[in-house]
Order: structure tokens, then C-alpha cells, then sequence
């Protein structure tokens, strides 16, 4: 009972973290808390220690505990884990991944490719609302298969806690311009190719240069979020409830 008490506390505040309710910074009140939960303080204590291990809140002396503002070294932190851990997850698809599954990635891959299109052929700068969100989910999934071909239950879980701490960085608010996004096409193509080719060395470096890519990207494009675009709540919450399922070993849900 202690256990899932904790675990409901800890799931309600990164519910209202993916969801932008929490903002970085943000001081949260054990009491008031604990009540708005249905909790009594101790489990909210336990669920506090263990995303302050995480990163994802901090315990700030006269402040109490804050959802954590992250910074420049936090990024290149972050990156650095994304890149080392992502490629060995390339590596590890083109040793393992079966011929369904690489049909799966591809389809993907695919459906990136005719929402890319949409936006070449509209001469827009970047997507509508709606195609933005499509293009994430696919490019999401793309990235979540291959990290699922690792079958490395550490690995899942530190990729979901990076995907929080993206998250408070405001890393999936920009939007995708068509440079951008041909680049990214043209990572995935390569890393695709290389794992159906199962030429794991190859996998493994274009996918360190997509990290390094994405790095830069988010850097550029971080700004503020905007609490009233549901559609990027509702895509925060999807990615990160997709990442939770691989955790439980449950099936990748499609968008």
C-alpha cells in the first residue's frame, strides 16, 4: 500500500509536469498537495526524494522542493546521454531487429516523409497545427522502436527520464521548419538503411550525428511555452506514456 501510494504521487507530478501545469520552478506545497492527491504526506515525501534523484524536481534551501529549472550544462548533460544511448540502441536494432519490426520502423519513416511533403508542396514555413503534431508522434515512434530493439529495461528507463527533463526544457514547442525537418528525413533514411542493412557500426554513427542535429536544434529553438496548446500537452503526454509502456513491456501504442 506504502509503495502504491508513492507511485501515485510520483505519476500525478509528472502528469502535471508533461502536461505544462508545473512549470520549471514552480514551488510545490506537500500539503496542499498531498490533499489535492488524496494522499497523506509521508508517500508525496518518498515520491519527492525519488524524482529530486531524477533530476527532474530540486530541493532548494528557504524554497522547498521545485520542479527543476534546467540549464546550459544540463543540456549538453542531456545530450550526451540521448547521443550515447540512442546510437547504442541503433547498434543494438541492426543486430536484433526482425523483418516486421524494421517494416514498422520504415512505415515510420514513411509517414514522416508525406507530412514532409505536405509542407514542400504548401510553400508554408513550417507545419499547420495539426501536421506538427502528426510529424512528432511519427518521428517519436521512429526513435521509440529503436529503443526498444535494445531490450535493456535501463536504458528505457533512463530514455524516459531524459524525455522529462526534455520536456522542462521546452524542447518539443517549436516549430519544425522544412530544413529542419529534410535534415532530420535525411538521418532517418541513413539510419534506417543501415539497420535493415544490419550494418551496426554505420547505424550507430548516424545516429550520433542526429543527436548532435537535434542538440543544436533544440538550442536554437527553445523559447517559452504556451500553456493554452493542448495539442502539445496531449503529444507530451502520449510520448511519455509511450515510453512508460515499453517500461512494462506493453505494446507501443500507434498514433
Amino acid at each position: 500500500m506504502k509503495n502504491s501510494l508513492k507511485q501515485k504521487a510520483y505519476d500525478y507530478i509528472l502528469s502535471k509536469i508533461i502536461s505544462g501545469e508545473f512549470e520549471p520552478g514552480r514551488r510545490l506545497c506537500e500539503v496542499g498537495l498531498a490533499k489535492e492527491i488524496g494522499i497523506s504526506p509521508t508517500p508525496l515525501r518518498e515520491a519527492y526524494r525519488q524524482l529530486t534523484a531524477e533530476g527532474i524536481l530540486e530541493h532548494r534551501t528557504n524554497s522547498g522542493i521545485i520542479v527543476a529549472e534546467i540549464n546550459t550544462p544540463k543540456i549538453t548533460e542531456l545530450y550526451e546521454a540521448r547521443e550515447v544511448l540512442e546510437a547504442f540502441c541503433a547498434r543494438q536494432a541492426a543486430f536484433k531487429m526482425n523483418r516486421l519490426d524494421a517494416e514498422e520502423l520504415e512505415e515510420c519513416f514513411n509517414r514522416q516523409c508525406s507530412i514532409a511533403r505536405k509542407l514542400k508542396i504548401s510553400h508554408k514555413k513550417t507545419f499547420s497545427s495539426e501536421e506538427e503534431i502528426e510529424y512528432m508522434k511519427a518521428d517519436a515512434e521512429f526513435h521509440l522502436l529503436i529503443l526498444a530493439a535494445s531490450e535493456n529495461s535501463i536504458i528505457i528507463k533512463t530514455m524516459r527520464e531524459c524525455h522529462i527533463l526534455g520536456r522542462l526544457l521546452g524542447f518539443n514547442r517549436h516549430r519544425h521548419t522544412l530544413a529542419q525537418v529534410s535534415t532530420t528525413l535525411r538521418h532517418h533514411r541513413e539510419i534506417l538503411r543501415h539497420i535493415k542493412m544490419q550494418n551496426p557500426d554505420k547505424a550507430g554513427r548516424w545516429m550520433e550525428t542526429h543527436i548532435r542535429f537535434s542538440r543544436d536544434t533544440a538550442r536554437k529553438n527553445r523559447k517559452p511555452d504556451h500553456p493554452e496548446n493542448n495539442d502539445k500537452r496531449a503529444y507530451s503526454k502520449m510520448l511519455y506514456d509511450s515510453i512508460y509502456k515499453m517500461e512494462q513491456n506493453e505494446v507501443i501504442p500507434k498514433s
